[in-house]
């Protein structure tokens, strides 16, 4: 806040002083101001004494009693072993609001994602609720982990991270994000897209890791259904050897289409050699998508991409009968 507010009104009022101004404002003196001076009765005195005595009754209030984590609309959350902070005050439970922050500390929480699912939040871990309603259920995850269960439309909830997005498609999966905003995304069930600041979409299907790289792009999905030698080229890859790209285009097979679409869409230089091994490995559902028009028509490669995954479930996916 600006000390000139105090004086002339002028810069950003404290939000506590707002608050203070909207408490005091019935004994708001609205008679002419006289010129000569003269000893103010005493009650006036009497009233700065009770605005003086609001004042620190208010301040000392904690966070969470001045009706930031309790009640109201939001994310109901409960501490785990212990109370977690939220709103500036330590509790055992309460409702994250819109805008609100939830911090765990050295416990862990449980927490409700509206009412389409629910989430897990590690030991110090800081969650923020951007936004809820019918169209979006958003929450960001600044630091920590969270292991989240969603049974809802694609993208009526997503989690946001410092360098990308993580838009739920209906799914169970773990998010880890380290201090710098790095970390790492593992599903479990389902279907999840990593989307960078720039647009760049992954999509990565249960039984896949990527990682969220410090440069603002995500890694490459490795998948349990992966070769070690593709495993290898891939950590390479998202290490900064850009070269390891030929190696992936060399030893992938049918069951890494998943990792060739992802290459294309992080590796715009690769984008051609990458579709054109895709087809190659699990061709197009129709037969008026090519590789080179499914890389310049968003469409088409939406529709091969969908083929590929529900050959990915049905084959390589973790609940695929044995090989």
């Amino acid at each position: 806040m600006s000390d000139d507010y105090l004086w002339d009104r002028s810069g950003s009022p404290d939000p506590d002083v707002t608050g203070l101004e909207q408490l005091l404002a019935p004994l708001a003196h609205d008679a002419p101001l006289r010129q000569r001076r003269s000893r103010a009765p005493w009650f006036v005195g009497g009233a700065f004494v009770a605005a003086a005595a609001a004042l620190l009754i208010y301040l000392a209030l904690p966070g969470s009693s001045r009706g930031s984590c309790h009640g109201g609309e939001g994310f109901a959350f409960s501490g785990i072993g212990g109370e977690v902070s939220c709103g500036g005050g330590r509790v055992a439970k309460g409702t994250l609001p819109v805008g609100g922050k939830l911090e765990t500390g050295a416990h862990e929480a449980a927490l409700a994602i509206a009412d389409i699912g629910g989430a897990r939040l590690g030991k110090n871990t800081v969650v923020r609720l951007e936004r809820t309603d019918r169209e979006r259920h958003q929450l960001a995850l600044d630091r920590g982990s969270m292991h989240a269960k969603v049974n809802a439309p694609p993208r009526l909830f997503a989690v946001t991270t410092p360098l990308t997005d993580v838009v739920d498609l209906g799914c169970e999966y773990d998010i880890m994000i380290a201090d710098g905003g790095a970390g790492s995304l593992t599903v479990h069930n389902g279907l999840v897209e990593l989307v960078t600041k720039a647009g760049t979409i992954v999509v990565v299907p249960e039984g896949c890791t990527a990682e969220i790289l410090g440069d603002q792009r995500p890694g490459l999905p490795i998948c349990k259904s992966a070769t070690p030698g593709v495993v290898d080229a891939i950590l390479e890859y998202d290490a900064g050897d850009r070269a390891a790209a030929d190696t992936i285009l060399a030893k992938v097979d049918r069951r890494d289409a998943v990792l060739l679409l992802a290459l294309a869409a992080v590796d715009p230089a690769r984008r051609a050699a990458a579709l054109a091994r895709l087809a190659e490995l699990s061709p197009p559902p129709d037969a008026e998508i090519s590789a080179e028009s499914a890389a310049a028509n968003p469409a088409q490669l939406a529709i091969w991409q969908q083929d590929v995954l529900a050959i990915y479930f049905g084959l390589w996916g973790p609940d695929a009968p044995p090989r």
